[in-house]
């Protein structure tokens, strides 16, 4: 362990300021193993600093640095090269920022979820490094002789063997409240003390008077009533206060780390910027439905706030950047509706809802030694690119070649790495065990640490609140079909795993692969409501059997798919259109047997009855939808037409005339009433 490392120690040359390889474990490719030696670059390489912002998004940017909220961010924005950076699908944090870290797509670098199941235990736990089939740009620059620093990152606990310093994302994270961090969370492991004394300093300094600072109305009295209540999530004041921890304690450590050492890559990751606007992104102005005007005056300008915050952080790595002959990189892995656009009535914190918050294109920004500004103009000036061409980026701006099957080419303003393009996974190896690697033992499992840590993730809306929490097989239950057999034989995938295979492939055309894997999702859990309307959707899209699509989309509708009602709907309507009315009314009666409480199936069962000619039984459904729903013009309105049908012209007046008082603008049911 450690000769390939050593070998480019000799190589190229360095200071090793931490353990060398052979002494703390195999830093050489963040794995166990060895294989050939990378090839050196013909051209030299260039130090970076990456900042990653979760969720950051133009639109939101673009104000900030015109209202001067932004200033050093719109410094950088005028001297070097911006662009667009559009996500992948689905659009979920640890996915994409590990396509980002790799250039491979989730199928390909292996992780699928926020979460896994252990695969000792069975039980459910926070997604691992270990997840991960292929190298990540800290593992390749490792292989390569560059030094490194990694923070807070998105699955990268237990952290990895690198040259240089890795904390991981469980040291402290907005999703996890555990009282101390596991085991694993910092390498070299010498450095843990130190991460875990700034992490308790920062949850310190961050009280009262730091939340005064987004909240002037608070008084202390509600604040240490806030932050005593069970689930910090759950409330905006104590919500707040965890990201600003977050965000500091991973900003305190990189900031002491990057002014005593100058590693050749440095990423420092900050989740704040999203978990902001899942908090708060529905108080900003102009005031939204729903909101009421105390808590839009309490709560309007915390996004802006904290956006100042991010850019006195941004202007101290620019200076950094600056001080060591760095390019600083600035990416998102996707955006986040704040204005135009932001979800009506639908949450930004429920895991079915939370990613309707999120738009396609997030951010990217280059600046420093060697980029060329470009010509004034627009911020986005520079040509868009894809989430999965930030690895190549790193590579070219490392100097290192580029890599096979890595997505190209780099982002506007960079130029290729020279040399033939080097096979990294291959000299990347999972980590065997401890007896036959030298690679250091992995941690004990925290069971209470991520029991917890899945409820926080549940209560944040990353996974539903009906997902399995452990594997058949941990429970002692009989597998249930192919799919849990194959789990039971050592398969760590979740069904929310296996549902988001089956969205890539058939995103890219695998319809066959697609059904298999929203098949093996749903035999892991039959009521994932996600995975049996992904299921029901791919079947009727490639005709396939369609009694059976009907009762996935029943059952999605019963397990509470938020869109379920508008989904049935919708099939029957597309049956209607195609002259199978007696397929849309068998549908709607099985959904009204699936979810009574909902007025708009009544509505429209009750639509498609009086069509077909059963007038009572349509006015039974117009009366139950009204009691459901008492202000819904279209009700009575369809009321009426059914009283009609059976020759009621009085009650169908009155039904018109209840209709007009819930909304006079209905030209057609006035013209009625008044004899036309």
């Amino acid at each position: 362990a450690g000769l390939l490392g050593a070998w480019y120690y000799a190589r190229i040359g360095g200071t090793r300021t931490h353990p060398a390889a052979d002494e703390t474990g195999d830093a050489s490719s963040g794995r166990a193993g060895g294989g050939a030696p990378v090839p050196p670059s013909a051209r030299g390489g260039r130090r970076v600093l990456f900042v990653g912002l979760d969720g950051a998004d133009w639109d939101l940017l673009a104000g900030y640095m015109a209202d001067g909220t932004m200033p050093n961010l719109a410094s950088l924005a005028r001297e070097g090269r911006a662009g667009v950076l559009t996500t992948q699908h689905p659009p979920l944090s640890p996915l994409v920022w590990t396509s980002m870290m790799t250039g491979l797509g989730p199928l390909e670098h292996g992780i699928l979820d926020f979460t896994r199941f252990d695969p000792a235990s069975g039980a459910r736990q926070p997604i691992t490094s270990d997840e991960r089939v292929a190298p990540a740009i800290w593992n390749i620059a490792s292989a390569a002789g560059r030094t490194v620093a990694v923070f807070g990152l998105w699955a990268t606990w237990p952290a990895e063997p690198v040259r240089g310093l890795m904390v991981s994302d469980r040291l402290f994270s907005f999703q996890y409240q555990e009282e101390k961090p596991p085991p694993g969370v910092v390498f070299p492991p010498e450095r843990a003390e130190w991460a875990r004394k700034t992490r308790e300093a920062t949850e310190s300094a961050v009280g009262f008077e730091a939340l005064r600072a987004y909240l002037p109305w608070l008084t202390e009295p509600e604040y240490r009533r806030l932050v005593a209540l069970p689930d910090p999530y759950a409330r905006p004041v104590s919500g707040l206060r965890r990201i600003l921890i977050e965000t500091r304690v991973y900003d305190a450590l990189a900031r002491a780390y990057l002014q005593e050492e100058l590693p050749d890559l440095a990423v420092v990751y900050f989740q704040g910027t999203d978990a902001i606007g899942h908090l708060f992104a529905p108080y900003p102005p102009p005031r939204q439905e729903g909101i009421s005007e105390a808590d839009f005056e309490h709560y309007a300008q915390v996004p802006e706030v904290y956006f100042r915050e991010i850019d006195r952080l941004l202007g101290v790595y620019r200076d950094l950047a600056r001080a060591s002959g760095a390019v600083l990189m600035i990416a998102s892995d996707h955006g986040f509706f704040w204005r135009e656009g932001r979800p009506k009535a639908i949450s930004s914190l429920i895991a079915a809802t939370a990613g309707r918050w999120h738009r396609n294109e997030g951010i990217y920004l280059l600046w420093g030694s060697g980029i060329t500004p470009a010509e004034p103009g627009a911020v986005t000036r520079g040509a868009p690119g894809g989430v999965r061409q930030v690895c190549a980026t790193l590579l070219a701006l490392l100097g290192l070649p580029p890599g096979v099957g890595i997505a190209g080419p780099p982002l506007d303003g960079v130029a290729a790495g020279e040399g033939p393009p080097v096979d990294y996974r291959a000299l990347f190896h999972p980590a065997a065990a401890p007896a036959t690697s030298g690679a250091p033992a992995a941690p004990e499992a925290n069971e209470e640490g991520d029991a917890e840590a899945i409820a926080k993730l549940r209560a944040l809306g990353y996974i539903g609140s009906g997902e399995v929490t452990s594997a058949p097989h941990a429970q002692g239950a009989a597998p249930a079909g192919a799919a849990a057999s194959a789990h039971a034989a050592g398969s760590t995938r979740t069904p929310g795993a296996w549902n988001n295979a089956g969205l890539i492939l058939r995103e890219a055309g695998k319809t066959g692969e697609a059904v298999a894997a929203f098949e093996q999702a749903l035999a892991l859990d039959p009521h994932l409501a996600s995975a049996l309307w992904n299921l029901s959707d791919l079947l009727a899209a490639s005709g396939g059997d369609r009694d059976r699509s009907d009762t996935l989309l029943v059952r999605s509708l019963a397990d509470g798919s938020p869109d379920g009602v508008r989904n049935v709907i919708g099939r029957a309507l597309a049956y209607g259109r195609a002259g199978e009315a007696g397929r849309s009314l068998a549908l709607l009666g099985q959904a009204v047997e699936a979810r009574p409480t909902e007025p708009d199936l009544w509505l429209f069962r009750g639509r498609y009855r009086v069509d077909r000619g059963d007038c009572a039984g349509g006015l039974d459904d117009f009366r139950r939808a009204a009691r459901l729903e008492a202000r819904n013009p279209l009700i009575p309105a369809s009321a009426g037409l059914a009283r009609l049908c059976l020759g009621d012209r009085a009650g169908a007046a009155r039904e018109f005339r209840r209709s007009l008082d819930l909304d006079p603008n209905q030209p057609e049911v006035r013209r009625y009433l008044e004899g036309g």
